[in-house]
């Protein structure tokens, strides 16, 4: 490490040390209100006829040192480099009304973007309309909140895969018992003025099994992205391209360690996933299976990849994670010392396919989880990273297989 990295690292530790302190000495306070800062904060107001207005957060401060394989195997310029810095800093406001109308908008100020932003009507008997910015289905893991990640990063395959946030429509339907559906059409672009392109999506979910802390959660999702040539300001129009990547599970560096390259004239992208979830009591299985496919207009073969990942988690305090509108939540401790949680997951992405070689790799991923109150989390992950791609310049296939130790202290409400 080097001496700035490992300064930050420090300085972090002791952010983390101090904050631990800090939520333990509430903890144990002789006030019996002293525990309810770890577990009800007043972030919102309500009125008596059940009108709602309120803000929400995520703060993600991280950790990421590298290990082993840190250069380009070509150039030996260093690719990976250890990082301290904040992961997200996210803040929302939203506002209810009894009629079942809903607003928010959202911003991350530590990536400068936009998050969900979005008006939306609920009601039980045709189901939920949303219009603005929002996650889009295919890639389940991405999907979920990023306050309730089980690892600090997604998989390679979800990363790889998930279209981010669009702009669009979706209604999502429960009526049926055991059953959601939701279906969306994507405008094209999001509020960062990126990823153009429109389509439908779907995602179905089924559960054979739903009580308070026994789910069995089988899904399906699916997409269509249309791509177009863009002009910018300058007048000056961008051929439509498409582009898979991803990270060594590792986010505080914009290096992807597998990456197809911009492949021009892409005329759609369609995109499928497979997923499912086992709860029981404190454990957690999921996974999920992703394929890709790019078409193009100027009658170049189709690109196709595609992976997978598998993950457990057990909760060892005992407590069971959540699951709502078909996504698995967070952990709510029961207990004043909090809840813990360790995990592992393993995760592939192949992205070569005919005359594009995008690499091979996969990752071994293990990690503890914290859960000090409903607002505090702390992680741990290791990640044994392996990736395998072609070079153009020595014209053969190297190696690059990192080890990735990452810290987060998360605050959230």
């Amino acid at each position: 490490m080097n001496n700035s990295s490992g300064r930050g690292t420090r300085a972090l530790m002791r952010k983390l040390g101090m904050t631990t302190a800090g939520a333990t000495l509430g903890a144990y306070g002789v006030s019996a209100g002293a525990y309810d800062w770890l577990s009800t904060w007043p972030t919102q107001f309500r009125t008596d006829d059940g009108y709602e207005i309120g803000i929400k957060g995520n703060y993600q401060a991280d950790v990421n040192n590298y290990s082993g394989d840190r250069a380009d195997p070509v150039t030996g310029k260093e690719i990976l480099v250890d990082s301290t810095t904040w992961r997200r800093k996210e803040f929302y406001v939203y506002a209810k009304a009894p009629f079942g109308v809903e607003a928010a908008i959202g911003y991350d100020f530590a990536g400068k973007a936009w998050l969900d932003d979005f008006l939306r009507y609920s009601n039980k008997q045709i189901g939920d309309f949303r219009l603005g910015q929002f996650k889009t289905p295919v890639g389940w893991e991405e999907a979920e909140a990023s306050t309730a990640t089980t690892f600090m990063e997604r998989s390679l395959p979800v990363q790889a895969t998930n279209m981010g946030r669009r702009l669009g429509v979706d209604w999502t339907y429960q009526g049926m018992p055991q059953w959601l559906l939701a279906l969306a059409y994507y405008s094209g672009g999001d509020l960062n003025g990126d990823n153009d392109g429109n389509g439908p999506a779907a995602h179905l979910v089924f559960n054979p099994i739903k009580e308070n802390d026994e789910i069995v959660h089988l899904g399906i999702a699916a997409s269509r992205e249309n791509r177009s040539a863009t002009t910018d300001g300058r007048g000056i129009t961008t051929t439509p391209i498409a582009r898979f990547r991803a990270r060594a599970e590792a986010n505080l560096t914009s290096t992807r360690i597998l990456d197809t390259g911009n492949l021009k004239n892409a005329d759609s992208i369609d995109r499928a996933g497979l997923e499912g979830a086992w709860i029981h009591g404190p454990l957690l299985l999921q996974g999920e299976y992703l394929h890709f496919r790019a078409n193009f207009s100027d009658g170049k073969a189709t690109y196709s990849g595609g992976g997978y990942y598998v993950s457990g988690s057990w909760v060892l305090t005992g407590e069971s994670r959540a699951y709502q509108n078909g996504y698995v939540g967070t952990v709510k401790p029961a207990g004043e010392y909090g809840a813990f949680e360790i995990a592992a997951r393993y995760s592939a992405l192949d992205l070569n396919d005919a005359a594009v070689y995008g690499g091979k790799g996969h990752d071994w991923t293990i990690g503890a989880n914290w859960y000090l109150g409903t607002h505090l989390k702390f992680q741990a992950n290791y990640v044994r990273a392996y990736s395998t791609k072609y070079y153009s310049g020595p014209k053969r296939y190297l190696d690059v297989d990192p080890e990735i130790f990452e810290l987060r202290a998360q605050l959230y409400f």
